[in-house]
């Protein structure tokens, strides 16, 4: 396969995962919401600290504790929790943000044991503040071509995490090891292969993107 086809292939795929990621629908909330692991969502997204819910030590088995990103914003996190792509983000300094990540689903999951699972809103503002503070490592850790690379692996890291939301509804999450690790893996191929042509793939998803919102619209009316 010549190179030109490469990233004609990559840009179209990339194109295609992206639509789907803006335009698979999610259920409406129904019922009560856990009101303290909503305020703790809350905080977590607005400020980067949560007030940790009485009980979720209990529950979820573990006590979070606090973590400093590089610009000096401290964020609660979950001790054990990891950056669930190949690679683990290295050689960017992704773990705080990927724990504070973790933490943030842990509420959900909280929430959701005790009953009153929490709105889909609460998981894409988690994971809104997940690709925010991957950003912000980059450009506080990064320089030249090494930011642009982590830049890129930031974009690897928002659209698998977008998918496996869109995959599970925006719902509490369920395991997440097998198909994030596996669309990070596909992704970060696709990054690797098209990241000298990236105006060319940003041309490309957008056609892409408008045709298939097109149809999709056109399907469901």
């Amino acid at each position: 396969m010549t190179r030109r086809r490469k990233l004609w292939l990559a840009a179209a795929l990339g194109a295609v995962l992206s639509t789907i990621l803006i335009v698979a629908p999610a259920p409406a909330s129904t019922g009560k919401s856990d009101p303290a692991a909503s305020a703790a969502v809350t905080a977590l997204v607005r400020t980067g600290r949560a007030a940790v819910p009485d009980g979720f030590a209990a529950v979820m088995g573990y006590t979070p504790v606090t973590a400093t990103l590089a610009d000096g914003e401290v964020r609660t996190i979950n001790p054990n929790g990891s950056c669930s792509v190949p690679g683990q983000g290295r050689p960017f300094a992704f773990a705080t943000a990927c724990k504070a990540h973790d933490f943030g689903y842990d509420l959900l999951r909280y929430a959701e044991r005790r009953g009153e699972p929490l709105g889909v809103e609460a998981r894409t503002a988690i994971d809104s503040r997940l690709v925010a503070d991957l950003r912000t490592q980059c450009e506080q850790t990064t320089t030249g071509s090494e930011y642009a690379g982590c830049q890129a692996t930031v974009d690897v890291f928002a659209a698998g995490v977008g998918f496996n939301s869109w995959r599970q509804m925006s719902g509490p999450p369920v395991d997440t090891a097998g198909l994030v690790r596996t669309a990070g893996l596909v992704l970060l191929g696709l990054l690797l292969i098209t990241f000298p042509a990236r105006r060319r793939v940003r041309r490309v998803w957008r056609r892409t993107r408008k045709i298939l919102i097109y149809q999709r619209a056109t399907a469901t009316a």
